[in-house]
């Protein structure tokens, strides 16, 4: 998971979507030894903010039209603010940030660490040490107070950033790509990379991720980079239609991510020469220094100025390219329902729906893996690529992770006309997609695997593993040894208790679950699951037979006082999982509105529902969407 923790770090970016008020200048503001610069595209001039004689150490554009920065006075930290829709801007202050410049101080970089935006917009955040125990501690600007204060411990703050919506992009076989509705396209196979990263080690383990789009919504950076140790490695930029790729070869991906402006120029730091003059020249290991470059749309490159910390100016609400893909409230959720594409996620402890917006492509199944990610498939025409997203609170979007090799129609099923699901199997550390369906085993016969620990893509187990799996069932092998505590006993489903065996069966009448008293066969019962809090089980009773056996899923408590088999499920075709409180969640019907144009009174009467089975066995509809899956099955 390494790759996916550096993307959460590198994901944070200054430039914030802001309003369409657009001044004519100060297109860019940087910093250059401690002076504010202002950068104009209309004429190109770089020119020095006078007005400011503190020391400016950091930059923040809240929208178009109000600059925060941090000053540096006596080693003691300041807000300030410039309103830049004033023809003369005067700097205002804002409040002191009850920081010293060495507790305000990112070691890695050896400056000051920069201020951001939260996640809601209200408030402006910055890092500062915590004076009794050490490490980081949020520091946070109230914009309708006008108060700082220190966040406490594991209060909820979340960082707004401006990256884009860029899960369409992966990279695969070390390269980078970028899948439309066509196909998918090689942004990286005409860069050189052998020159800039020195054996092949290093580019065989060559990594890539998107960062911003275009204005015009054509061109893409991504940063191209090796993940040992600290990582490094370069910004590229290159058009989505795979020409113009080009390496920033003096950029540096522990630098903030390149900017675009209004007209499609681009900004990134990149290095000058160091004069051989200056104190901190050294032939050895200090020849160069940072500096602000500037790539126009004729791709010449220009200097700016020198120093690493500039902001581009918002130029506009809506302008593609400029998206906001935060995801707040999947922190916490457990169940995810998908219909017509989209998922919808559920919190079980909250009871509470979340939308996931930040999704546009159209998923076709998904996975909980481990507890804080959620892996999907997505069609983009008619091929399908695997996505992940965090799940935690303001989660940056979705990460296109791979290129399954697959179509749609290959993940169809002939039976049911439904998608293919997603396997997790932890122990593997997988998820896996079956595809070929085959009508020798009703059921798919083949399997893709994504190694999410080593990020590979796997065709299929390999020798060993079919030996070992068997049934390649990561289900029945975690609850092998629960299955063992049940029994069957002159047509009744029994549990072990440490005392006498418990039925669990005897107070239901199957024969009301057949659908035609002439096929009722005595039960078979097969084991499913125990739930999380070891207090019931799921099972299923087979009573009658065709092609497959059919008959209905059964839920009881292990003292035996609740049993219920569920009406409307059928042990071919089933849909169900354990949540973590004990209750369940299954496919059921519910009644069919008579003004559905789907109604018919003599055989349409009914519409599938997931319906929620509390530990009291009660049961209510919980959603009107019946394809779902659970954290945990």
């Amino acid at each position: 998971m390494k790759r996916n923790f550096f993307f959460l770090i590198a994901i944070a970016t200054l430039g914030l979507v802001g309003c369409n008020h657009q001044p004519k200048s100060n297109d860019l503001v940087a910093i250059e030894k401690g002076k504010l610069l202002f950068y104009s595209l209309g004429d190109e001039s770089m020119t020095p903010f006078e007005a400011e004689t503190d020391s400016v150490v950091n930059l923040l554009f809240t929208d178009s039209i109000h600059l925060y920065y941090t000053v540096a006075h006596d080693q003691q930290l300041a807000l300030k603010m410039l309103d830049l829709s004033t023809s003369k801007p005067t700097p205002i202050q804002c409040a002191d940030w009850n920081l010293s410049v060495d507790y305000a101080m990112d070691f890695m970089t050896g400056s000051v660490n920069n201020i951001y935006l939260d996640a809601s917009g209200k408030s402006i955040i910055i890092l500062g040490m915590d004076p009794e125990e050490g490490g980081y501690m949020p520091y946070a600007y109230d914009l309708n107070t006008k108060t700082v204060r220190a966040l406490s411990e594991g209060e909820d703050y979340g960082l707004r950033t401006n990256r884009t919506n860029v899960s369409r992009f992966f990279t695969e076989d070390h390269l980078f790509y970028y899948a439309t509705p066509e196909g998918k396209t090689c942004l990286s196979d005409s860069i050189e990379f052998s020159q800039y990263f020195s054996d092949e080690d290093e580019l065989q383990d060559l990594d890539f991720s998107p960062e911003t789009m275009s204005p015009d919504g054509k061109k893409v950076t991504y940063s191209a980079m090796v993940l040992w140790g600290e990582g490094w490695g370069y910004y590229c930029v290159a058009a989505l239609d795979g020409t113009s790729q080009r390496i920033m070869a003096d950029s540096d991906i522990w630098h903030g991510c390149p900017e675009w402006l209004s007209d499609g120029s681009l900004v990134y730091i990149g290095e000058v020469p160091l004069p051989e003059t200056d104190p901190n020249y050294e032939p050895d290991y200090n020849t160069t220094q940072s500096c602000i470059k500037l790539i126009n749309t004729k791709g010449e490159t220009k200097t700016l100025g020198l120093g690493s910390i500039f902001a581009v100016r918002p130029f506009g609400v809506g302008v593609q390219g400029r998206t906001e893909v935060q995801q707040a409230g999947l922190e916490g959720c457990d169940v995810a329902f998908f219909d017509n594409g989209k998922v919808t996620f559920y919190n079980s402890e909250t009871n509470t729906f979340v939308p996931f917006v930040a999704e546009t492509d159209s998923v076709i199944n998904g996975v909980f893996v481990e507890d804080f990610s959620f892996y999907y498939t997505v069609k983009i025409g008619e091929e399908l690529y695997l996505k992940e997203v965090y799940l935690i609170d303001y989660s940056p979007g979705p990460i296109m992770l791979t290129d399954w090799g697959l179509t749609i129609s290959d993940c169809v099923s002939d039976t049911y006309g439904k998608a293919s699901t997603l396997a997790s199997m932890p122990s593997y550390t997988r998820v896996g997609i079956n595809y070929n369906f085959s009508w020798d085993f009703y059921n798919f016969s083949d399997i893709k695997f994504y190694d999410y620990a080593s990020s590979r893509k796997l065709d299929g187990w390999s020798e060993d593993e079919e030996a070992e799996t068997d049934l390649f069932d990561d289900d029945f092998l975690q609850y092998e040894e629960d299955m063992e505590s049940f029994m069957v006993f002159e047509n009744n489903y029994y549990y072990l208790s440490d005392a006498d065996p418990i039925c669990l069966s005897d107070k239901i009448n199957f024969k009301d679950y057949v659908s035609d008293p002439s096929y009722f066969e005595e039960p078979e019962f097969n084991f499913f699951a125990i739930d999380p809090t070891r207090s019931s089980v799921a099972y299923s009773a087979l009573i009658e037979w065709g092609d497959l056996g059919h008959g209905p899923l059964c839920v009881a408590s292990l003292d035996g006082t609740v049993q219920k088999a569920l009406k409307g499920t059928d042990a071919a075709d089933l849909s169900w999982g354990w949540l973590g409180n004990g209750s369940l969640l299954y496919v059921g019907s519910e009644p069919r509105p008579t003004d559905d144009p789907a109604y018919d009174a003599e055989w349409n009467t009914t519409k599938p529902c997931v319906i929620i089975v509390h530990p009291d066995g009660t049961e209510e509809v919980l959603s009107h969407s019946y394809d779902f899956v659970v954290k945990g099955k």
